[in-house]
């Protein structure tokens, strides 16, 4: 008998062993999904989520509508605006550019803009890229041909190239879009390409991001959500805007699976060499900024942007230690999306959501 009794015990050990596995999935997921539903069924939160970790997809689900009036669902094939998502490709695009030996991060743009005024002498690409070069921001009111009317380059340009600095290059740091705009400028520049193309043929297509890409605002887009707002307890559609009032800082448009695969891909050498890969983690000093991510090492590393534009929300975090990262994409402009990405990320790092999360 006693032979018996061992091989049952043995054998229910290693049958609970197995059965745990799924278990602690299934809690993963079962608590992911009742805290993005606790935002959904309050009408916060429409779009997609994805978690991932080590390569593998731990949670993926798709939210609310993508168009309202025809109640098309959000799916995984849904393309989101990613709004300053984008500048991570655009810094990237900089960073292709110098492994070709095109431009210098350290040169001044002055090199690339001859026409540029004297006060920008002393500013190098680096710190345009990295939000230290004391150019000035936009307001609505600098967009002298109004916010619905497209812009050439050169008169967007024109809306910040003959104000004063705030403050001396590489001394303090101020996030902006107008850097973003002067780089667009640059990359178009240097390699004879529209800004849209030089994403597509040579980040997006290399990377087999089908799903992503650039697009003026009157563009078809397959499979493209459609941007809300809230109008007091209803919503309506997202406030028109120009996209070519943001090329260089937003109007990319994406999915959460493309976007892990952009993650995927800066997790080693390959598209970008190891020296881009360090320059694009580096934060600035001051800001904490690298070429398009915020860079935190306060707890544990923690690379991460937002987005915002009319009509549409974006959070993303890579926790690169745990080579973890998380997505929240939304076509509701005021969905709380840092708030969603940063609660999946304790839940996933630490199996629990802080309650300043929820």
């Amino acid at each position: 008998m006693r032979p018996t009794i061992l091989s049952k015990a043995v054998l229910w050990v290693l049958l609970s062993t197995v059965l745990s596995f799924p278990t602690f999935a299934q809690s993963f997921e079962m608590t992911a999904e009742r805290f993005v539903s606790s935002y959904t069924s309050r009408g916060q939160f429409r779009g997609a989520v994805l978690i991932a970790q080590g390569g593998k997809v731990l949670y993926q689900k798709s939210y609310g509508n993508a168009v309202e009036s025809w109640g098309i669902a959000n799916s995984p094939n849904t393309r989101f605006e990613i709004a300053s998502l984008t500048k991570q490709f655009t810094g990237a695009a900089i960073l292709l550019l110098a492994q070709d030996g095109k431009i210098n991060v350290d040169d001044p743009v002055t090199k690339y803009l001859p026409e540029a005024p004297e006060t920008w002498k002393e500013i190098t690409i680096k710190q345009v890229v990295t939000h230290t070069s004391g150019l000035p921001g936009n307001e609505i009111a600098d967009f002298t041909k109004g916010i619905c009317t497209p812009y050439t380059k050169e008169e967007l340009l024109a809306t910040f190239k003959n104000r004063p600095l705030k403050f001396k290059p590489g001394t303090k740091w101020a996030y902006t879009n107008t850097e973003y705009y002067l780089l667009a400028f640059i990359i178009e520049s240097v390699s004879g390409e529209t800004y849209a193309h030089f994403l597509t043929d040579h980040i997006f297509k290399p990377l087999g991001m089908s799903n992503s890409g650039f697009a003026s605002t009157l563009a078809v887009v397959p499979n493209m959500a459609e941007g809300y707002a809230r109008d007091g307890e209803s919503l309506r559609h997202r406030d028109y805007f120009d996209r070519s009032l943001e090329v260089g800082a937003g109007g990319i448009y994406s999915t959460a699976s493309d976007l892990l695969r952009w993650s995927d891909a800066l997790s080693h050498e390959g598209l970008l060499k190891q020296k881009s890969l360090d320059l694009m983690f580096t934060p600035s000093s001051p800001g904490g900024y690298g070429f398009g991510w915020f860079i935190d090492k306060t707890k544990q590393l923690k690379e991460y942007h937002e987005g915002s534009d009319p009509g549409f929300a974006a959070f993303e975090i890579r926790y690169p230690d745990q080579k973890a990262f998380v997505i929240v994409l939304s076509n509701l402009e005021d969905a709380p999306v840092r708030v969603i990405a940063n609660g999946l990320g304790d839940l996933l790092l630490t199996g629990k959501i802080a309650a300043s999360q929820k």
